[in-house]
């Protein structure tokens, strides 16, 4: 069991902490393991497919039951003994209508073709593959909380912007309202300055409502009624996985749960069409047991017994050989499957890379065009006070410089989901991973 996977287990079966005034990613990530459903029902299913082994083991251990019958007959018959029986000895014989019988009797099969020892592999790489799928639900469970956790940081520096820009906007209109009534600027500079503000405001609005529905979105996955935004912890960014695609692409086969289920799923495939193969052998078993019989009236005796029996079918109108025939199309599709598993995260993993390639880059470019457009728009301010500058000049650099921020604020939030997806398709993500990696600032 991994470490991640011991821990969400530890967590599922304990109740999840209360929620506190401040929240870090690695907190609402714990949470998240403690309380979600979906990792509750993957770890019950693992839990039952284990169980499920124990079960399948149990046929290599001799049955023993025990059984008491009572019968009431309508005429009187021989209760004692029922074995044994001399018709020319009449003492000892006894009539009664209620014969009472118990049995404490032993089973064991010595050869069954192999099939206890397949039952038995594919109990265990079904629970192999229940405890696979448990894995990946962890890491999708971690991604879509870090995914949540960074939308609502995303969502509330866009609003930040929008305030910064309402706000100068505003002191904008105030300054051009006084020019106009002085009769120092035209009345369509303050129309223009009014119409900057309420598209700066109607894009406030949607930012909030963006923001409300990511903090709710977050407050559901960690089980919390509700979520103050303010209370989130900006993350300090992400660090770059710089390993060769080589290199990542070995750490997928040989760490991604997914491809790990699919491996467990053709051993079970495999070892069905084993214990369908097992049904071409005969069966081999030992039994015995000890038997007492008796009347109402108190009379008992014991007598034991053992044997082996030998058993075939001779024909079964054509069962096992269309089992053996269902069984191998169930391996060849699983090992198909397995193969499109891994197609399927190859091509994953190179979206990833290049999405990941592609949004870091524009993280730098937006990070430079934030800087150069907040000095243009200071410039365009100082232009336009000093009467040099015109206001159709600033409020286009403003606008711009606010949509701006907001790019980079999205575009360092797919940054980070780009990491975290390729720590996901690598098997690294785990708490520790983004303690390490995507941790809050300090």
């Amino acid at each position: 069991m991994t470490p991640l996977v011991a821990l969400a287990v530890a967590l599922v079966a304990q109740p999840a902490p209360p929620p506190e005034d401040s929240l870090t990613l690695a907190a609402a990530a714990r949470r998240a393991l403690a309380v979600h459903p979906t990792l509750r029902g993957a770890t019950a299913a693992a839990a039952g497919a284990a169980a499920s082994v124990g079960e399948a083991r149990s046929r290599w251990f001799p049955q023993v039951a025990s059984q008491v019958a009572v019968t009431r007959f309508e005429e009187p018959m021989i209760v004692f003994p029922l074995h044994g029986f001399d018709p020319a000895r009449t003492a000892g014989i006894a009539f009664e209508q209620t014969l009472i019988q118990g049995t404490l009797s032993l089973s064991y099969t010595l050869f069954d073709g192999g099939a206890r020892g397949a039952r038995i592999g594919g109990a265990k790489a079904e629970a192999g593959a229940r405890a696979a799928e448990r894995d990946a639900t962890a890491l999708d469970l971690l991604a879509d909380v870090t995914r949540r956790y960074v939308a609502v940081l995303t969502a509330r520096s866009i609003l930040t912007a929008q305030d910064d820009g309402v706000r100068a906007l505003t002191a904008e209109r105030d300054r051009v309202g006084r020019l106009v009534d002085a009769g120092e600027a035209a009345p369509v500079e303050r129309l223009r300055v009014e119409a900057a503000l309420a598209q700066a405001q109607a894009e406030r609005v949607r930012a909030a409502t963006d923001l409300d529905a990511a903090a709710r979105a977050l407050a559901r996955t960690i089980g919390v009624p509700a979520i103050d935004p303010a209370a989130l912890t900006p993350t300090a960014g992400v660090a770059v996985d710089s390993t060769d695609r080589a290199s990542l692409r070995a750490r997928v086969e040989a760490a991604n749960p997914l491809l790990t289920e699919a491996d467990r799923t053709v051993e079970r495939a495999r070892m069905a069409r084993r214990t369908a193969l097992a049904a071409w052998f005969p069966q081999l078993d030992a039994f015995g047991g000890l038997f007492g019989y008796g009347s109402g009236a108190g009379e008992f005796t014991t007598e034991w017994q053992a044997g082996v029996r030998l058993s075939y079918p001779l024909f079964a109108g054509g069962a096992r050989s269309s089992g053996v025939a269902r069984a191998g199309a169930l391996l060849t599709a699983a090992e198909a499957q397995r193969e499109a598993v891994r197609l399927e995260l190859a091509d994953a993993l190179d979206r990833t890379l290049a999405a990941r390639e592609a949004i870091m880059a524009r993280v730098v470019a937006l990070d430079a065009a934030v800087v150069h457009l907040g000095e243009v728009a200071r410039v365009e301010r100082l232009a336009l006070e000093t009467g040099a500058g015109t206001e159709a000049e600033f409020l286009r650099a403003e606008a711009e410089w606010r949509r701006t921020r907001a790019q980079r604020a999205e575009a360092r939030a797919a940054a980070v989901t780009a990491q975290v997806d390729l720590a996901r398709l690598t098997g690294d993500l785990s708490l520790d991973w983004l303690t390490q990696n995507v941790e809050n600032e300090r």
